[in-house]
């Protein structure tokens, strides 16, 4: 939301690309459990795993956020 908002308001975006980040990693780094959510027909089964786990759970869950900057546009910025 940062890198949209930047885009939005300087044409550019500074300081929010950390790279690759694996959160089932992370998650076991610190001593929870992790799940990546791939497709949208997994969240049902993996929450009901994550329900089942005693202990905190890290879930991810992919999201495409190409077209968010339309959400940020100026109607008077954009007009012609």
């Amino acid at each position: 939301m940062v890198a949209v908002q930047e885009e939005s308001m300087h044409d550019r975006t500074s300081g929010v690309n950390f790279g690759p980040v694996d959160l089932v990693k992370y998650a076991e780094a610190f001593g929870a459990v992790g799940f990546m959510i791939e497709a949208p027909d997994q969240i049902g089964q993996t929450l009901k795993k994550a329900f089942e786990i005693p202990g905190p759970v890290l879930i991810g869950i992919r999201v495409d956020y190409r077209d968010n900057l339309k959400l940020f546009e100026n109607p008077a910025r954009t007009s012609s």
